[in-house]
């Protein structure tokens, strides 16, 4: 072996694969990525082809390989979207579409899972409350709509361990995704739930064997081997959730730090020693250490993706956020709703749509988009007050992520939280994650906060090529631009509350 020894992370998400070779100094050695879109074939609904995922790695990881050298290539971690349901046979081939995270169909089966279990019971098992992005009513969702798919099946999967079968013949499914599958996974007791699996209509059978994200899973199969270019044998551990891993490899894994992940979606994460399971957020456990993660969700690069789009089409990032940073915080009385897809927490509505109020004559595109990033914003503070009042404080937020490239919504997410934000150009997010949980499970590295520093390393992680010795972005919360928020955030509740009673629903 010549060179630095690197560790193989690749990160399945909703709208591409990325794989990057990291050594144990936090280097960046090669990277590639390959880019999909996901299938949205009725209103509410979002597919995408298991096979397409892993072509797509495969590719990713042979432009790795090609540079690195298969032999300097020690152990593989894959993380990814979650929650997915992926049905796969006994031979990893999927049955049908993946449901995504962002599929909102089974509404319907979480509200009759929920009553069949009995007033509060599946809170109780799972941790988390009852919703379409879980995988217990996605299944629900199949068992009433396409019962022989759920016969034919081998295994559910989520989306990294779909790839790490494609690579070892293995399957699994780590903490940080099992409760997601929610109500299907008990965190108590540490296994599938049969109670909730019954009502559900799944066989435990159909649910993988639960295993540590740092724990090798096994090794690179022959034919993975001449698919990738990894050298067969090679060690893949479990790996876990995109959103766990992300955390990790910021270093996030001590209370009273929070990471901030800004890709599709936008997820703040907060470790904690013990678990507070309150189902007004999501609920989970952390990847590579002994720790429970609560989560903060809302749309974030969905949003600003499709606010170009309709607004902007093939205007640069740019010129948005200078229109944007042109008008003064507060958005000069415009006032935003983000929820395209319904919204997760603290609301958990998957009816509720997106509003632009406040509307004037004098108002123009600018004001929209900073109306839209402060109620990104502003839905990580609503849920950050959730945390607040059970005693949870930040000490700082570490964002990481693409969308995190807006110094204006970085510092527009300082002022709202009233907490200090810290980023940097080339962070490793999740394939830094990933390659520590690969480092982890082959005991090369044996610290889980390594991320940390070598975020702090200005040699270190330059994802995305980028110019050496570059430091961290620091954005410190501005007092009047955090009362200024409080005020638009008042009026947001508002807004909210009138949208709900126009719906005839109870507050």
């Amino acid at each position: 072996m010549s060179g630095p020894r690197g560790f193989l992370g690749v990160d399945v998400g909703t709208t591409g694969v990325r794989a990057g070779a990291v050594d144990e100094h936090g280097r960046v050695l090669a990277e590639a990525s390959e880019s999909w879109r996901h299938d949205a074939p009725r209103a509410g609904w979002a597919e995408a082809d298991p096979d397409a995922w892993w072509a797509a790695v495969a590719r990713a990881c042979r432009s790795v390989v090609e540079r690195v050298g298969a032999d300097r290539i020690e152990a593989v971690a894959v993380v990814g979207q979650a929650p997915t349901a992926v049905l796969v046979d006994a031979s990893c081939r999927p049955l049908r579409p993946a449901i995504l995270w962002l599929d909102v169909r089974a509404s319907e089966e979480a509200h009759a899972l929920d009553a069949a279990l009995g007033p509060g019971r599946a809170e109780a098992i799972g941790g988390n409350r009852m919703h379409p992005y879980f995988v217990g009513p996605k299944l629900a969702w199949l068992r009433a709509h396409e019962p022989q798919a759920l016969d034919q099946a081998a295994l559910v999967l989520q989306s990294h361990a779909f790839v790490a079968m494609r690579l070892t013949g293995k399957a699994a499914c780590d903490a940080s995704t099992a409760m997601l599958c929610a109500p299907l996974f008990d965190p108590r007791s540490g296994s599938w739930s049969e109670e909730a699996a019954r009502a559900a209509g799944v066989p435990v059978r159909l649910l993988p064997p639960l295993a540590r994200a740092q724990d090798v899973l096994g090794g690179v199969t022959g034919d993975a081997s001449t698919a990738t270019g990894l050298r067969e044998g090679t060690p893949v551990v479990a790996g876990g959730g995109d959103f766990a891993a992300c955390a990790l490899g910021a270093g996030v894994v001590e209370e009273g730090d929070a990471c901030l992940m800004l890709g599709t979606a936008g997820n703040l994460l907060l470790p904690v020693r013990e678990p507070r399971f309150d189902a007004r957020l999501l609920n989970s456990h952390h990847v590579g250490c002994d720790r429970w993660l609560t989560l903060a969700g809302t749309l974030c690069g969905a949003a600003l993706e499709w606010f170009r789009g309709a607004f902007a089409p093939g205007i640069p990032w740019e010129t948005l956020e200078s229109e944007a940073a042109a008008v003064p915080v507060g958005a000069d009385g415009v006032v935003a709703l983000p929820y395209l897809q319904g919204e997760r927490t603290p609301i958990w509505d998957e009816r509720a749509r997106g509003v632009f109020a406040g509307l004037s004559l004098r108002h123009g595109r600018g004001h929209l988009y900073r109306a839209l990033l402060e109620s990104i914003a502003l839905s990580f503070r609503h849920s950050l007050s959730v945390t607040e009042a059970a005693g949870l404080r930040l000490r700082e937020v570490v964002a990481t992520n693409g969308a995190g490239k807006s110094a204006l919504l970085r510092q527009t997410l300082a002022d709202a939280l009233g907490t200090p934000l810290v980023w940097s150009p080339q962070s490793g997010g999740t394939l830094a994650g990933a390659a520590v949980l690969a480092g982890l499970g082959t005991s090369a590295i044996g610290d889980a906060a390594i991320g940390r520093r070598w975020l702090h390393d200005a040699g270190a992680l330059r994802f995305g090529g980028g110019a050496p010795n570059q430091q961290l972005m620091r954005h410190v919360p501005d007092p009047g631009s955090h009362a200024r928020l409080e005020e638009v955030f008042a009026r947001r509740q508002a807004l909210f509350a009138a949208e709900i009673a126009a719906r005839g629903l109870p507050r």
